[in-house]
């Protein structure tokens, strides 16, 4: 499966909200232990799936940092963040959040702002 440009961000909703006080965390859908069992293809999709629901949610709620958020995502293809993704948890063992939050890290660990 060909990787396109990663269109989305994952780090404008985390970052946009830390001003005000929440009281959930993030849906855990996916775990860190299940996205590694997936096959690559999977990831791909998962990973884009990701990108698109946070880009379309950052841009509708007009985060602040949508459009860097977008540039930053656009500079790897979705293939080679969800490798970056899979490697980030094999270097994390003790991450216990859902893979999105894994995707959000690895995102921001190659764009910090």
């Amino acid at each position: 499966m060909r990787s396109s440009p990663a269109i989305g961000v994952i780090l404008a909703v985390g970052a946009s909200l830390t001003a005000t006080a929440q009281s959930l965390g993030p849906l855990t859908t996916v775990s860190p232990q299940d996205f590694l069992k997936l096959t690559e293809n999977m990831r791909v999709l998962y990973v884009a799936g990701v990108l698109d629901g946070v880009s379309y949610t950052s841009y509708g709620y007009e985060l602040p940092d949508h459009d860097s958020y977008i540039r930053c995502a656009r500079t790897m293809t979705v293939g080679v963040l969800a490798q970056r993704v899979a490697d980030w948890i094999r270097a994390n063992p003790k991450f216990s959040e859902g893979a999105a939050t894994a995707v959000a890290k690895t995102l921001g660990a190659h764009c910090p702002h």
